[in-house]
Protein backbone atom coordinates (compact mmCIF):
# COMPACT_ATOMS: atom_id res chain seq x y z
CA UNK A 1 0.00 0.00 0.00
CA UNK A 2 2.76 2.44 0.95
CA UNK A 3 4.59 1.54 -2.25
CA UNK A 4 1.57 2.62 -4.33
CA UNK A 5 1.32 5.87 -2.34
CA UNK A 6 5.04 6.45 -2.92
CA UNK A 7 4.65 5.79 -6.64
CA UNK A 8 1.89 8.41 -6.69
CA UNK A 9 4.13 10.96 -4.96
CA UNK A 10 7.06 10.31 -7.33
CA UNK A 11 4.90 10.35 -10.47
CA UNK A 12 3.20 13.58 -9.39
CA UNK A 13 6.57 15.26 -8.87
CA UNK A 14 7.85 14.04 -12.25
CA UNK A 15 4.72 14.49 -14.42
CA UNK A 16 2.28 16.75 -12.48
CA UNK A 17 -0.92 14.74 -12.94
CA UNK A 18 -4.32 16.34 -13.27
CA UNK A 19 -5.53 15.04 -9.90
CA UNK A 20 -9.08 16.26 -10.56
CA UNK A 21 -9.26 14.11 -13.71
CA UNK A 22 -7.98 11.10 -11.77
CA UNK A 23 -10.60 11.82 -9.11
CA UNK A 24 -13.30 11.88 -11.78
CA UNK A 25 -12.10 8.55 -13.17
CA UNK A 26 -12.30 7.11 -9.67
CA UNK A 27 -15.71 8.60 -8.87
CA UNK A 28 -17.46 7.94 -12.15
CA UNK A 29 -15.80 4.73 -13.31
CA UNK A 30 -13.63 2.74 -10.91
CA UNK A 31 -15.51 3.13 -7.61
CA UNK A 32 -18.88 2.18 -9.17
CA UNK A 33 -17.23 -0.84 -10.81
CA UNK A 34 -15.66 -1.93 -7.50
CA UNK A 35 -18.93 -1.42 -5.61
CA UNK A 36 -20.89 -3.30 -8.27
CA UNK A 37 -18.49 -6.26 -8.42
CA UNK A 38 -18.22 -6.55 -4.65
CA UNK A 39 -22.00 -6.46 -4.17
CA UNK A 40 -22.58 -8.74 -7.14
CA UNK A 41 -20.20 -11.44 -5.87
CA UNK A 42 -20.49 -11.13 -2.08
CA UNK A 43 -22.88 -13.17 0.01
CA UNK A 44 -24.21 -10.54 2.40
CA UNK A 45 -25.47 -11.63 5.81
CA UNK A 46 -28.63 -9.59 6.36
CA UNK A 47 -28.16 -9.61 10.14
CA UNK A 48 -24.66 -8.13 9.89
CA UNK A 49 -25.87 -5.63 7.29
CA UNK A 50 -28.65 -4.46 9.63
CA UNK A 51 -26.22 -4.22 12.57
CA UNK A 52 -23.84 -2.06 10.54
CA UNK A 53 -26.68 0.14 9.25
CA UNK A 54 -28.16 0.58 12.74
CA UNK A 55 -24.77 1.59 14.09
CA UNK A 56 -24.01 4.14 11.36
CA UNK A 57 -27.51 5.64 11.55
CA UNK A 58 -27.24 5.99 15.35
CA UNK A 59 -23.71 7.40 15.04
CA UNK A 60 -24.74 9.88 12.34
CA UNK A 61 -27.85 10.97 14.24
CA UNK A 62 -25.70 11.65 17.30
CA UNK A 63 -23.30 13.72 15.19
CA UNK A 64 -26.16 15.70 13.58
CA UNK A 65 -27.61 16.53 17.00
CA UNK A 66 -24.16 17.47 18.32
CA UNK A 67 -23.51 19.73 15.32
CA UNK A 68 -26.89 21.40 15.73
CA UNK A 69 -26.33 22.00 19.46
CA UNK A 70 -22.84 23.44 18.93
CA UNK A 71 -24.17 25.72 16.19
CA UNK A 72 -26.84 27.04 18.56
CA UNK A 73 -24.39 27.46 21.43
CA UNK A 74 -21.93 29.33 19.19
CA UNK A 75 -24.78 31.37 17.61
CA UNK A 76 -23.61 30.67 14.08
CA UNK A 77 -25.44 32.06 11.06
CA UNK A 78 -27.09 29.72 8.54
CA UNK A 79 -24.07 29.32 6.28
CA UNK A 80 -21.68 28.77 9.19
CA UNK A 81 -24.14 26.27 10.69
CA UNK A 82 -24.20 24.29 7.44
CA UNK A 83 -20.40 24.15 7.32
CA UNK A 84 -20.20 23.21 11.01
CA UNK A 85 -22.76 20.40 10.65
CA UNK A 86 -21.15 19.01 7.52
CA UNK A 87 -17.65 19.10 9.03
CA UNK A 88 -18.89 17.08 11.99
CA UNK A 89 -21.24 14.65 10.24
CA UNK A 90 -19.66 13.84 6.88
CA UNK A 91 -16.80 11.36 6.90
CA UNK A 92 -14.69 10.99 3.77
CA UNK A 93 -13.18 7.57 4.30
CA UNK A 94 -14.99 5.72 1.55
CA UNK A 95 -12.88 6.19 -1.53
CA UNK A 96 -9.68 5.22 0.22
CA UNK A 97 -11.22 3.01 2.90
CA UNK A 98 -12.31 0.53 0.24
CA UNK A 99 -8.82 -0.14 -1.18
CA UNK A 100 -7.49 -0.58 2.35
CA UNK A 101 -10.34 -2.98 3.15
CA UNK A 102 -9.75 -4.86 -0.09
CA UNK A 103 -6.08 -5.28 0.80
CA UNK A 104 -6.63 -6.17 4.46
CA UNK A 105 -9.72 -8.35 4.03
CA UNK A 106 -8.76 -9.95 0.71
CA UNK A 107 -9.43 -13.45 2.08
CA UNK A 108 -12.54 -12.37 4.01
CA UNK A 109 -15.15 -10.61 1.84
CA UNK A 110 -17.19 -9.62 4.91
CA UNK A 111 -14.81 -6.74 5.71
CA UNK A 112 -15.07 -5.43 2.16
CA UNK A 113 -18.87 -5.79 2.25
CA UNK A 114 -19.04 -3.71 5.43
CA UNK A 115 -16.83 -1.03 3.86
CA UNK A 116 -19.09 -0.97 0.80
CA UNK A 117 -22.12 -0.45 3.05
CA UNK A 118 -20.24 2.43 4.70
CA UNK A 119 -19.27 3.97 1.34
CA UNK A 120 -22.82 3.83 0.07
CA UNK A 121 -24.18 5.25 3.32
CA UNK A 122 -21.59 8.04 3.31
CA UNK A 123 -22.40 8.91 -0.29
CA UNK A 124 -26.13 8.88 0.43
CA UNK A 125 -25.54 11.12 3.44
CA UNK A 126 -23.18 13.46 1.59
CA UNK A 127 -25.42 13.89 -1.44
CA UNK A 128 -28.61 14.23 0.58
CA UNK A 129 -28.02 15.76 4.02
CA UNK A 130 -24.66 17.39 3.21
CA UNK A 131 -25.74 18.81 -0.12
CA UNK A 132 -29.05 19.98 1.32
CA UNK A 133 -27.22 21.80 4.13
CA UNK A 134 -25.00 23.68 1.70
CA UNK A 135 -27.41 24.53 -1.11
CA UNK A 136 -30.85 24.58 0.48
CA UNK A 137 -30.93 28.36 0.28
CA UNK A 138 -30.13 28.41 -3.45
CA UNK A 139 -31.49 25.15 -4.92
CA UNK A 140 -34.74 23.26 -4.73
CA UNK A 141 -35.14 19.74 -3.39
CA UNK A 142 -35.73 18.60 -6.98
CA UNK A 143 -32.31 19.94 -8.09
CA UNK A 144 -30.64 18.26 -5.13
CA UNK A 145 -32.37 14.95 -5.97
CA UNK A 146 -31.20 15.22 -9.60
CA UNK A 147 -27.58 15.70 -8.50
CA UNK A 148 -27.92 12.75 -6.14
CA UNK A 149 -29.29 10.47 -8.86
CA UNK A 150 -26.42 11.41 -11.19
CA UNK A 151 -23.95 9.64 -8.91
CA UNK A 152 -23.00 6.33 -10.58
CA UNK A 153 -22.21 4.68 -7.25
CA UNK A 154 -25.93 4.78 -6.40
CA UNK A 155 -26.82 2.87 -9.56
CA UNK A 156 -23.92 0.44 -9.10
CA UNK A 157 -25.22 -0.24 -5.60
CA UNK A 158 -28.79 -1.13 -6.47
CA UNK A 159 -27.85 -2.95 -9.68
CA UNK A 160 -25.16 -5.08 -8.00
CA UNK A 161 -27.47 -5.90 -5.09
CA UNK A 162 -30.40 -6.69 -7.41
CA UNK A 163 -28.37 -9.02 -9.63
CA UNK A 164 -26.90 -10.70 -6.55
CA UNK A 165 -30.28 -11.25 -4.88
CA UNK A 166 -31.89 -12.43 -8.14
CA UNK A 167 -28.90 -14.73 -8.77
CA UNK A 168 -28.55 -13.44 -12.33
CA UNK A 169 -25.33 -14.40 -14.09
CA UNK A 170 -23.84 -11.64 -16.23
CA UNK A 171 -22.44 -12.59 -19.64
CA UNK A 172 -18.63 -12.71 -19.68
CA UNK A 173 -18.38 -9.87 -22.20
CA UNK A 174 -20.04 -7.60 -19.61
CA UNK A 175 -18.59 -8.99 -16.38
CA UNK A 176 -14.98 -9.16 -17.59
CA UNK A 177 -14.49 -5.43 -18.38
CA UNK A 178 -16.31 -4.42 -15.18
CA UNK A 179 -14.00 -6.79 -13.31
CA UNK A 180 -10.94 -5.17 -14.91
CA UNK A 181 -12.17 -1.72 -13.84
CA UNK A 182 -12.80 -3.03 -10.33
CA UNK A 183 -9.31 -4.54 -10.18
CA UNK A 184 -7.77 -1.23 -11.27
CA UNK A 185 -9.51 0.65 -8.46
CA UNK A 186 -7.06 -0.09 -5.62
CA UNK A 187 -3.93 0.88 -7.54
CA UNK A 188 -5.38 4.04 -9.11
CA UNK A 189 -6.98 5.17 -5.83
CA UNK A 190 -3.74 4.80 -3.89
CA UNK A 191 -1.58 6.36 -6.62
CA UNK A 192 -4.04 9.28 -6.77
CA UNK A 193 -3.89 9.63 -3.00
CA UNK A 194 -0.09 9.67 -3.21
CA UNK A 195 -0.26 12.34 -5.92
CA UNK A 196 -2.33 14.51 -3.57
CA UNK A 197 0.25 14.36 -0.76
Amino acid sequence: MLILLGIGVVLQIKFTFNVKALGNILTYCLIPAAVFMNLYHTVIDVEILLDVLMFVVLFTTTLIITGHLFSKILRLNRQQTAVMKNSIVLINSGNYGLPVSQLVFHANPLGVSIQIVLIVYQNLLTYSYGLYNLVSSTQSGKDIAKQFLRMPIIHALWLGALLNLADIQLPQFIELPIGHLSDAFIAIALITLGAQL
